[in-house]
This record gives structure tokens, C-alpha cells and sequence, in this order.
């Protein structure tokens, strides 16, 4: 399919046209099933993504004619959604690691309130944003309206903050 009929169909699909709907999942369903497949190595995890990919597209807001590459430009969209599965799956599978240590190991860990005892409301976001939601330090620059250089003083402060009243324990 080129970049044009895609176009046309994205923007038919949108307007309720379900026999383009169909032509779009018919098309691009199995591939981007097999894409999704490839990165994450769950089958149920790769069906919903390649679901919430065609969901996105129909639901693009944007004018669907600025995409040049309509390939490049759902497989990024299926890399990004297997990268975010993937990091929730990692985080889930942390937190149940922490719940199921022995005693010891957690009067090793720092708690939330401990941290926030000492961070300022921005820092607090940041840490959030972060070290719990794994942001980049360019996005949480962004998501907060402050240059990247603040971002990540503020980051390296807050990282001697942890360290201290790691220290004190």
C-alpha cells in the first residue's frame, strides 16, 4: 500500500467508513502483530498493542497527509507501545520482587516519605517523573517547562539529597 491510499484510507476510516477500517486492519493487523511479537515475545502483549496501534491511528488528530512515511511511521508507533509494555511488565515485576523480600531487606530500602521529607516540590516532580515513570530527562524537561540543563542539576541534587539521608540510616 503506498503512503497515498494509506492516507485515503485513515482519512475514510475516520469519517466512519467501516469498509476502510476493514481495509486498514486486513492490511496492516497481522504485520503489526508480528512486529510487536518480535519485541515483547508475549503473543496476547503483541495483539494488543498491534489493537491499540490501529485504535491510534483512527483517533490521529492531526492531519494524517503530514506523515511522509506511513511504514516507518507505524512501526515506530508499535516499537514505542512494545517499549512501554515492556517497561510496565519491569516495574510490575519490581515491585512484586520488593513486596517478596525477606525482613532484612527492607530496612535497607529508602520509603517514599523518607525521600520526600527532603526534596522540594520540583524535585519532587522530577523524582517522580524520573526515577518512578522512567522519563528521559528531556521529556521531564519538557512536561515541567524547564530547560534540560535545570532538569538535570536539579537531578544531581537530588541524588546528593538520597545520599545523605541514605547515609544517616
Amino acid at each position: 500500500m503506498t503512503t497515498g491510499s494509506f492516507i485515503k484510507i485513515i482519512q475514510e476510516a475516520q469519517s466512519g467508513n467501516r469498509k476502510s477500517f476493514q481495509d486498514l486492519y486486513d492490511e496492516y493487523f497481522g504485520k503489526l502483530c508480528t512486529t510487536a511479537y518480535r519485541l515483547v515475545r508475549d503473543t496476547d502483549a503483541a495483539y494488543d498493542i498491534a489493537s491499540d496501534v490501529i485504535l491510534k491511528l483512527l483517533e490521529y488528530k492531526r492531519d494524517i497527509a503530514s506523515v511522509k512515511n506511513h511504514v516507518a511511521y507505524i512501526v515506530t508507533m508499535v516499537k514505542n507501545q512494545s517499549r512501554d509494555y515492556l517497561a510496565k511488565r519491569n516495574r510490575e515485576m519490581s515491585v512484586a520482587e520488593i513486596w517478596h523480600r525477606e525482613e532484612k531487606a527492607s530496612t535497607d530500602m529508602l520509603w517514599l516519605e523518607d525521600i520526600f521529607q527532603v526534596l522540594t516540590e520540583e524535585e519532587k516532580e522530577i523524582f517522580i517523573l524520573y526515577y518512578v515513570w522512567d522519563f528521559s530527562l528531556k521529556k521531564v524537561a519538557l512536561e515541567m517547562k524547564i530547560t534540560y540543563g535545570a532538569v538535570k542539576a536539579k537531578k544531581l541534587k537530588i541524588k546528593q539529597k538520597l545520599k545523605i539521608i541514605y547515609g544517616k540510616r
